[in-house]
């Protein structure tokens, strides 16, 4: 059984061997050995109490192998402003003639300030298709439940932008390189460690979309195509589409009170421990910092049981909330 947990330094090289493949656009993923020692020391840093640490790291385990990881950033802000582009719709009509003219524009604004994001999830690639993803993603969100006082009231998520089959970005190459002109890769790199180019080379006035080429338009906002499942995923718990999107790349942005995800709204304490089956997946998770420990199984809410399976393997202390919204997705795949 998959089992999702805080990452230790132990983990250290294991993680490293999979996000070693990691490619530019997924900034908060530490991509060296060297990049992953410094999250888990973060990481370790933040459940401690150290002030100073904002990374908290997670890893999904299967018989003992590592089998993908995930993280949330506590608050946005706090290293440095979180900057994104904001999307602003206008329309015009001449009182003269019969004219109307609409077009949007994008704005640079750091809206996302103080929120909470779910970040670097990466998955190895023999463990995609398998469940893996979901667990790394949910998990989090059972962690911030259970620690909601070490996190923000909203949480956001910044979903990787669209490329087109050679792996170019519209978006920058048509838009944010002509202002910020070097690699998309340095540029990505560099806002990571300091971001103080971004306010400096960006335009302050809103940019309007209506003079760039059509492809920028109908990118921004666009999440990648390997990056669709995981944005469908964190929309089925709760989270909706915003108007903000990448400075870089223009993935959409998307956000939910914490007390709003699925995982918040369907919460309980388990009182029986012996459901071997049921027709939806449940996230069962338990203990505190780094003892948090979650999985994925069976569960049956109106009698308060939990998986047989999983009570075994993180005991009896088990909080259960529902895995995926069924419903939702059906008025979203309709829309």
């Amino acid at each position: 059984m998959d089992i999702f947990r805080v990452a230790t330094s132990d983990d250290c090289s294991a993680i490293a061997a999979i996000t070693a493949s990691a490619d530019a656009g997924l900034t908060t993923v530490p991509s060296t050995k060297k990049g992953v020692a410094d999250y888990l020391e973060q990481s370790e840093g933040f459940l401690t109490g150290d002030p100073s640490a904002n990374r908290v790291l997670f890893v999904v385990e299967r018989d003992g192998k590592i089998m993908g990881m995930s993280g949330i950033i506590p608050k946005l802000g706090l290293e440095r402003p979180f900057y994104s582009f904001k999307r602003s719709r206008h329309a015009r009509r001449s009182s003269v003639r019969d004219l109307s003219v609409k077009y949007d524009t994008l704005q640079l604004t750091t809206d996302f300030d103080d929120y909470t994001e779910l970040a670097s999830i990466f998955i190895a690639p023999d463990a995609r298709g398998k469940g893996v993803a979901r667990l790394l993603s949910l998990g989090r969100l059972g962690f911030i439940e259970a620690h909601r006082g070490l996190f923000e009231d909203r949480l956001m998520a910044d979903i990787r932008g669209w490329v087109d089959a050679e792996g170019r970005s519209p978006f920058w190459e048509h838009l944010t390189s002509k202002f910020i002109q070097t690699d998309f890769d340095i540029a990505d790199r560099l806002s990571a460690i300091d971001g103080r180019f971004i306010i400096e080379l960006l335009p302050s006035l809103p940019i309007m979309l209506n003079l760039l080429p059509e492809t920028v338009n109908h990118c921004a906002g666009r999440p990648h195509d390997l990056s669709a499942g995981a944005m469908g995923l964190l929309q089925s718990a709760g989270f909706e589409t915003t108007d903000l999107c990448d400075i870089f790349d223009g993935g959409p942005a998307i956000d939910c009170k914490a007390d709003k995800t699925l995982i918040a709204r369907t919460k309980f304490r388990a009182e029986t421990f012996n459901c071997d089956s049921s027709d939806q997946k449940y996230l069962h998770f338990t203990g505190k910092r780094g003892a948090y420990r979650a999985a994925l199984g069976p569960a049956y809410p109106p009698s308060k049981t939990a998986g047989a399976e999983i009570a075994n393997l993180l005991g009896d202390e088990l909080f259960v909330s529902l895995a995926e919204d069924r419903r939702r997705q059906a008025q979203k795949d309709k829309s």
